[in-house]
Formats: structure tokens, sequence, C-alpha cells
């Protein structure tokens, strides 16, 4: 099934925006679409996702982190089983030029009841996306990670 995506492009380093990716912790602070991701942060640990989706109540799902490195984070959600409905997010950072940093975003939904879900939550992912693009580049460009942690 074809993937919900969004791009943009940050005036800032790629390091800069992975820090502030990587650490699970400070997701609270910054992160709109995602305000908590808690677990081991290893490959192949079950992590507990919050999902704030606009327009629809925060939901808590059981995700599996699948890629941690490289400038990629990816994580997996499964319900009934990979063959009813598997979620897959993604965010992928892509150096344009030594200040410029294109940060991708991908969303996709998988298995039998993927294209209700894909339906149901195309809109509100989107958007969800749109103002996760608008937080790194608010925090990544302007803001001052080392900060949040104080």
């Amino acid at each position: 099934m074809k993937p919900i995506h969004s791009e943009t492009v940050l005036q800032t380093t790629r390091e800069r925006v992975w820090e502030l990716l990587s650490d699970f912790a400070l997701y609270p602070q910054w992160n709109p679409l995602f305000p908590k991701f808690a677990g081991p942060g290893t490959v192949g640990g079950a992590h507990e996702l919050v999902v704030h989706l606009p327009g629809i109540d925060p939901f808590a799902v059981q995700a599996t982190l699948v890629t941690i490195g490289g400038g990629v984070l990816s994580w997996r959600s499964t319900f009934g089983g990979r063959f009813f409905l598997s979620w897959t997010f993604s965010c992928s950072l892509e150096l344009v030029d030594h200040e410029r940093l294109k940060v991708r975003l991908e969303s996709e939904f998988c298995g039998m009841l993927a294209p209700l879900f894909r339906f149901a939550l195309a809109r509100s992912m989107a958007e969800g996306m749109e103002q996760l693009n608008q937080a790194l580049r608010r925090w990544g460009e302007k803001g001052n990670v080392r900060c949040m942690r104080c």
C-alpha cells in the first residue's frame, strides 16, 4: 500500500537533528506527533509509543525499534499479527550540503486491514507529520538541544 510521506529541508547539520531524534527522553519536550517513546532504545526492543494525531485523542501502541543509526530511525507496530495490520514509521536524514539537511518522514500501513486504517488516518497522519517537520525546524534549526536537558 502506498505510504504517506513528507519531506522538508532544514538549515542545520545532520548531527544536531540526529541528537534530537535519537534521544527518546526528549520527545515529551518537543515532539508533537510522538510525545512518548519509552523503552530500551535498542533494535528489536519493545517500546511504548504514544501517538498524537491531530483531531484524534492520543493513544498508546507497542512498537519494535527496527532501525536506529546511519541517519535512519524506524519502528513497527503490529495489531493482530503482521497479516492483519502492521504500521511502520520511519525518519531518514539526507545531507543536501554542509548546512542543509533533507528530512523524510514515512508512514506505511500493511496487511489485510491496511486500506481501512490508511483511509481513516491518512489526513491526520499527514497533518501530524507536518507538525513534526515544523517541530524539527524549530528545535533543529534554532533551538539548543543541549538546553533541553538542563
